[in-house]
């Protein structure tokens, strides 16, 4: 039995959150691996759980997450399915929650992300600038993020 943990991301934020719980999994002894949201279509069939996070950007989650959630709505029929957004907010905006609860994930969990200057194009900066916003920040709570990963286990992930 294999997770998958697909991420959705724009800055690399997300992917290394994807990281972290696919190293969690793995350490508990799940056959965990992460693909990226564009190439975990073709591999599905051999998942038997799928872990999904996908950004808040925007104010929204990022298109290509809820496009695959949408488009392969058949495959993950019957798989049990995780959900975690990732934003620079404290919290997930309940209209947010509520998109993701449409495709029934036994669990949604939130964290806060990442933001590195670096990455950021001009707009993204003067965003950030106009509502008053680090252009560098780390709000990444690991220890949290691990525990949920390690509490996906008593839900029967393997």
């Amino acid at each position: 039995m294999t997770t998958m943990v697909v991420v959705a991301t724009t800055h690399g934020s997300t992917t290394e959150i994807g990281e972290r719980i696919a190293a969690t999994l793995s350490s508990r002894g799940v056959r965990a691996h992460i693909k990226d949201v564009s190439e975990a279509g073709k591999w599905l069939y051999d998942a038997s759980n799928v872990v999904i996070g996908m950004p808040v950007y925007k104010q929204n989650l990022l298109a290509e997450g809820t496009m695959f959630l949408e488009s392969h709505r058949t495959e993950l029929q019957g798989k049990p399915l995780f959900a975690f957004a990732v934003g620079g907010a404290p919290r997930l905006d309940g209209e947010l929650a509520a998109k993701l609860r449409r495709f029934g994930p036994r669990e949604i969990a939130y964290f806060r992300g990442a933001i590195d200057s670096e990455k950021l194009g001009f707009v993204e900066k003067l965003m950030l600038r106009f509502a008053k916003s680090p252009l560098d920040a780390d709000w990444r709570d690991w220890p949290a993020i691990e525990d949920w990963a390690r509490d996906l286990v008593s839900y029967g992930v393997n």
